[in-house]
């Protein structure tokens, strides 16, 4: 017979990594993004940072750390609404042309964006704070399906927390990923290659700011 808990695709690990190693390397701020040989862990933190460790299917990977405050809201996932005044920009062509109060009005909107498209997200569900990689922010925030908005499944977040330490772990050639149909990988793959685009563009929107 198999273990009990043998097939949990997730699962919060506790005391994974001593406690005082935990609280000195967050106190440096020094987990690295990518593999820890040490503790054969993914960290897919970017601030140094690290809060819970999780495991999927067997991959042990390191959260970052959830923010002392969280924004209350509707205590469950909900799309915001996009600023009106933004709608008529459709390029980097036409934000240079806008004038200069234009931009310091929305700049720090769009900077906020960008920043969860990189990394990643916290808002709270049913009392829980809960993190959503960047990739999965920009899929549920930015990208439309057939019928609309995408709403918030933790299954998803689950796909994308794994599919952010495949793209961490430099041992990794990629994922293997049986899926059904209907299931929302093509839309997936899609929002991923249009996020890297965009934040191409930011790079060169911020030279211009």
């Amino acid at each position: 017979m198999q273990n009990e808990g043998l097939n949990n695709l997730y699962r919060v690990i506790e005391d994974y990594i001593p406690e005082s190693v935990v609280k000195k390397n967050n106190k440096a701020k020094s987990w690295a993004y990518g593999y820890n040989k040490e503790y054969d862990l993914v960290v897919i933190s970017k601030d140094g940072i690290i809060g819970e460790v999780v495991c999927i299917s067997g991959l042990y990977i390191g959260l970052p750390k959830a923010p002392e405050e969280i924004k209350k809201g509707a205590n469950y996932w909900m799309r915001k609404e996009y600023p009106k005044h933004l709608e008529r920009i459709n390029s980097i062509f036409q934000w240079n042309e806008m004038p200069r109060e234009f931009k310091d009005r929305w700049v720090d909107y769009i900077e906020e964006e960008f920043d969860n498209r990189e990394e990643g997200y916290w808002f709270l569900n049913n009392n829980k704070p809960t993190y959503i990689t960047g990739a999965h922010y920009m899929y549920l925030q930015w990208t439309k399906i057939d019928v609309g908005y995408p709403d918030y499944r933790e299954a998803n977040r689950i796909f994308f927390i794994y599919w952010e330490a495949c793209k961490a772990d430099k041992r990794c050639f990629g994922m293997v990923y049986l899926k059904i149909r209907r299931s929302g990988f093509s839309i997936f793959i899609a929002s991923c290659q249009a996020s890297k685009a965009f934040f191409r563009d930011w790079l060169a929107l911020r030279g211009a700011v």
